[in-house]
């Protein structure tokens, strides 16, 4: 699958039911490390009509979603937004989560964002991989999830 062929649009609230069967219907050993919010469609709804300066999009492939991306933390007063991926697991390994760390970096260079955080887990190699070769650096650990927390700076980028 051709990263061209990659979409993002914004998520609208009609589109919590699709989203949480999206993410529900995973085996958990696939979604570990990946807990943001509940995977109820209400739930999902009401995060995304709160959203004011959060962003959230779907990836889509051919017109159909397969993840989502998100920028958090804005809404809650921080400057440096968590980063957030959940790629379908049907598409896993199409480079749709670099597509998407991608789009949410460029969104954040043009709306002068000058950092960048994201939390991973040990034992999630590919994704690691990922945010090293992106210029993440690791930190510290989230002290609720144990995961490491990475930072990028994007100050003249």
């Amino acid at each position: 699958m051709a990263a061209e062929a990659v979409t993002f649009r914004p998520l609208a609230i009609a589109d919590a039911p699709a989203l949480a069967a999206l993410l529900a219907a995973h085996l958990p050993a696939y979604m570990r490390g990946f807990f943001p919010f509940a995977f109820d469609a209400r739930i999902i709804a009401a995060l995304l009509a709160e959203a004011h300066a959060d962003r959230y999009w779907a990836i889509e492939v051919e017109d159909t979603v397969a993840g989502l991306v998100m920028l958090r933390g804005f809404d809650s007063g921080y400057a440096r937004p968590s980063f957030g991926v959940a790629v379908a697991e049907a598409h896993a390994g199409a480079g749709l989560g670099r597509a998407a760390l991608n789009h949410a970096l460029d969104w954040c260079r043009r709306n002068g964002v000058a950092e960048v955080m994201l939390k991973v887990a040990d034992d999630n190699a590919p994704a690691l991989r990922l945010y090293q070769q992106a210029g993440f650096r690791p930190g510290e650990r989230c002290p609720q999830t144990g995961q490491r927390i990475f930072t990028l700076s994007l100050a003249g980028t």
